[in-house]
């Protein structure tokens, strides 16, 4: 069976126009029986690259060392800016026992909406933010949008009303709409699939450090507060000076695709070519397709996506506004001892991810979802000291508990860059994923009523069963996926040894459903 049409045939049925518009590369038979043309707009951009690594053998130990050179030159920099993200997240919550309430007047319930209204813009903005790292050179949009955030955040403090406060809210939101997809999206550009969810893993708990950074500097500004300014009002110019100062070296130093990197020689570069043939993805294609839209919007995962992304974000939205909140009051301690308390969880988020990576690369063969699930778990018994328990120890370990959810995050987000190919339907489901824990995030801070202060009974039941949930949607998932493998595998192994497969398939842009050599990472 001719499975690969010859780009020759294929052209002769062409008017001479549309060849020189957009030549046909190769056909491919995808194993559900569709017959699946690639032109060159469609082609990913790695394919240009591709055509002088072919039969290109990979030293080990030279791989070994451009990791590590990637490792250091990319991933510090993905690590500090999402530090910066949650630090500049959580001033809210550090700001809100620092005068921030007070100052500007503030109900219990128009200091929900603060911690809502953020995610209103993250929400508006997401799918445009998506569509301009896919159109623009992704560090470069990157880095643009983080420099209005942090000048955006300093702006925070030039606020003597509430409503001027939630536009600043809302702006915010709009410009965070571009850090989790660009990181995302560079984290399947850099590394293979093996690999990405340790990394997801470091650079999503590293954010724990944004957490100890932002509740010292809150610390020390009400340690010493003799200042011309209000304290709260420093701590949102001060993490703004230092958002906007990363924003200018992500636009210097990260490059926008691998081959464009300053810090890499010519073998190297080929090196991160071929590397990246075996996800069966490459660096993207910068062209909108709708029916990768379509089969997005119609595959079950982006629904698990989306769920788990809104039950995840309920407890963080919670949590990101009304932690500190908690500890003061629900728990008794005082407004130093309650800023210092953040910090164990910012420990917690830096560490937990990484251990619980490691376990999954020793014990589980890189099964990622399987340790996800039991951490989870873990997290739902946390849950219930903080709900059903009245000793102070027992009700702080379960408030911790939630920091190790950042591991059970990053094993989603690493699904999301492994497991779905195809560079429209990545930003796609990145969106939905994202809008998914926008809405959480909007949904949690309005969980706490004000009438039920200090112990928000409602708002820490809400966590406990999205946390249940999560369960459910990290379970739906891995057997899915080990399903559809073991459907794939069958199908290949149905049409013999004489099934051909195009070279430089990985890099033709195709779905993961498109893709005959494609298989699903538990």
């Amino acid at each position: 069976m001719n499975n690969i049409i010859s780009q020759s045939g294929q052209e002769s049925a062409k008017l001479p126009e549309e060849r020189e518009k957009s030549p046909i590369i190769t056909s491919v038979l995808s194993l559900e029986g569709e017959l699946i043309e690639v032109n060159e707009k469609d082609a990913d951009q790695a394919l240009q690259y591709a055509l002088g690594t072919e039969h290109l053998e990979l030293d080990p130990e030279v791989e070994k060392k451009l990791i590590r050179k990637i490792d250091w030159c990319i991933l510090p920099i993905i690590v500090a800016l999402m530090s910066c993200q949650l630090m500049d997240k959580t001033t809210n919550s550090y700001a809100s026992i620092m005068g921030l309430t007070t100052d500007l007047d503030m109900t219990s319930q128009a200091y929900s909406w603060v911690g809502s209204s953020f995610y209103f813009g993250y929400l508006i903005f997401q799918f445009p933010a998506n569509l301009l790292l896919q159109r623009f050179p992704l560090s470069k949009t990157l880095g643009c949008a983080v420099i209005l955030w942090g000048i955006i955040l300093m702006c925070h403090a030039a606020c003597f009303s509430s409503a001027p406060f939630l536009v600043c809210r809302v702006l915010l939101g709009v410009f965070e709409g571009f850090m989790n997809p660009a990181y995302i999206l560079l984290t399947a550009q850099w590394y293979k699939k093996s690999e990405q969810f340790m990394r997801s893993c470091i650079w999503f708990g590293f954010q724990g450090f944004g957490t100890i950074l932002g509740a010292g500097i809150a610390y020390g500004l009400v340690s010493h507060n003799n200042y011309a300014l209000s304290s709260w009002r420093l701590l949102y110019v001060i993490t703004g000076v230092i958002t906007i100062a990363l924003g200018i070296i992500s636009v210097v130093h990260i490059p926008d695709i691998p081959v464009k990197a300053w810090f890499l020689n010519e073998t190297e570069k080929k090196y991160c070519v071929e590397r990246i043939r075996s996800n069966q993805q490459g660096f993207g294609n910068q062209r909108f397709k709708i029916g990768q839209l379509r089969e997005a919007l119609k595959d079950l995962r982006t629904l698990i996506f989306f769920v788990y992304g809104m039950s995840y974000a309920i407890p963080n939205g919670g949590f990101t506004n009304f932690g500190s909140i908690l500890l003061h009051k629900d728990f008794g301690f005082s407004t130093k001892e309650s800023l210092l308390m953040n910090m164990p969880g910012g420990g917690i988020d830096i560490i937990i991810p990484f251990v619980v990576a490691y376990i999954s690369v020793k014990l589980f063969k890189g099964d990622r979802l399987i340790i996800c699930f039991i951490v989870n778990s873990l997290v739902i018994v946390g849950m219930c000291l903080l709900n059903f328990t009245a000793h102070k120890g027992s009700k702080l370990a379960g408030y911790l508990s939630f920091y190790a959810a950042t591991a059970v995050v990053s094993g989603i987000v690493s699904c999301i860059s492994s497991n779905t190919a195809g560079h429209t339907k990545k930003v796609t489901v990145n969106t939905i994923f994202l809008i998914g824990y926008c809405v959480g995030n909007i949904i949690g801070p309005q969980s706490f009523r004000a009438n039920q202060a200090p112990n928000y009974a409602g708002a820490k039941i809400a966590m406990l069963v999205s946390f249940c949930m999560g369960d459910v949607c990290i379970a739906a998932m891995y057997f899915l996926n080990k399903r559809d493998n073991k459907i794939r595998d069958e199908k290949r192994a149905s049409l013999g040894e004489d099934y051909p497969e195009p070279e430089n398939l990985a890099f033709s842009d195709l779905t993961d459903k498109e893709n005959p050599a494609f298989r699903y990472s538990l």
